[in-house]
């Protein structure tokens, strides 16, 4: 969460807010009482002796009740959070604010203050008021608003914020300001004007690398893949994609019809994390990608990481299938049937290539068992005759 930030001014004269309906407190009204209390609690702040200048005003406050003063409000809030007496000090800036209700800096720390005491609605229309009062100039503090939104569970309030900062109305956005946009935009389901305004973004010279990012998990959830695949590779261009954004890529493109793609990522990505499941996508997307060497290179590798992969036994007995490599498929299809034993088809393809191999007795075992199997009990029984017929001629 971005911090926010107080003016801890202790000064008399007032602080320029740099806009026309911001107002600070009239020093002219100060009594003389007020004043005397002031200059004492400045010189005690400077001698670095903050406990001694609270007890000054609060004296004061005491003995002189009808003469306080916004400066004496505010600079005693200001020693009371020294203290982190906050709700102390939260009763003395609305004092502030009570007195001058222009006076910008009050409302700003009592905006930080209402936000630590979790008081998220005070916090985020107090740092809303502030920005009125400066002129609309400095953005981070409708930022600041927006965060305290967010945690007053004000989603749509906050988003309303976030898009007037990252339209390109309040100049350049933060970094951050876009990432929560677009985050609340898929929450609230607002993707359409979220996409709008970072395409906008983009468009602009030099954008920003995280606005590719951004834009990939905008049009994920769009369902734009090939637009998310899109963004998501130039960001991998400009920045090292996290282990979670490679294996997001391969998946893109694999969904995609584009497997010669996903399996160069998926290798990137079984560079940092040899997982079961990355070395089954790898060897699967190089066989769609009709590179039988590499994929058969990727079951091997992953198999002796991951014995157990029954995907990856049934890709390398595919492979030797597919090479007349008979009794390799068979051995192959086996070792799937034993992790799976519901594999009703690598069942019958360990009894087929068995029998193409010649090896009719355990081809005759495992198309018995698949023939129990409605799917492969027509194909197995055929094959068993054809095995007898085949024995009796001999």
């Amino acid at each position: 969460m971005t911090a926010l930030w107080l003016f801890l001014v202790f000064v008399l004269l007032p602080a320029s807010t740099g806009a026309a309906d911001a107002q600070c407190p009239d020093e002219k009204t100060l009594s003389r009482n007020a004043r005397i209390a002031l200059v004492a609690a400045q010189k005690q702040i400077n001698e670095n002796n903050p406990s001694n200048a609270r007890q000054t005003l609060l004296k004061f406050n005491q003995e002189y009740p009808d003469e306080n003063h916004p400066y004496v409000a505010y600079t005693l809030a200001n020693l009371l959070v020294e203290k982190d007496l906050l709700s102390q000090a939260l009763a003395q800036y609305q004092k502030t604010i009570d007195m001058c209700e222009g006076y910008a800096p009050a409302w700003q720390n009592m905006g930080k203050i209402c936000f630590d005491l979790k008081k998220f609605n005070q916090a985020a229309l107090a740092m809303e008021k502030t920005y009125e009062l400066t002129g609309r100039k400095n953005h981070l503090l409708l930022f600041h608003a927006a965060v305290a939104h967010i945690s007053d569970k004000k989603s749509e309030k906050a988003l309303n914020h976030l898009q007037f900062l990252t339209s390109g109305k309040a100049g350049p956005p933060e970094a951050g300001w876009v990432k929560l946009m677009a985050q609340l935009s898929i929450e609230q389901q607002q993707t359409k004007k979220a996409i709008a305004i970072v395409e906008n973004l983009l468009d602009k010279k030099n954008p920003d690398a995280c606005l590719f990012r951004v834009a990939a998990n905008l049009y994920l959830h769009m369902n734009k893949y090939r637009k998310a695949a899109e963004a998501l590779s130039v960001y991998g261009m400009l920045c090292p994609l996290a282990i979670a954004e490679q294996t997001l890529l391969a998946d893109l493109y694999n969904n995609l019809g584009i497997p010669f793609k996903a399996a160069l990522h998926y290798e990137k990505v079984i560079e940092k994390k040899s997982e079961k499941k990355t070395y089954e996508r790898l060897a699967s997307a190089w066989l769609e990608a009709c590179k039988p060497e590499k994929a058969m290179r990727a079951a091997e590798q992953g198999l002796k990481i991951h014995p157990k992969s029954q995907a990856l036994w049934k890709i390398k007995a595919w492979i030797h299938y597919d090479n007349k490599e008979f009794h390799k498929a068979s051995q192959a299809f086996l070792q799937a049937c034993v992790l799976k034993k519901s594999d009703s088809k690598s069942l019958f393809m360990h009894g087929l290539c068995a029998c193409k191999a010649g090896r009719h007795e355990i081809a005759k075992k495992a198309l018995e068992k698949a023939s129990c199997h409605s799917r492969y009990k027509k194909q197995a029984l055929a094959l068993i005759r054809q095995m007898e017929q085949g024995a009796g001629k001999s």
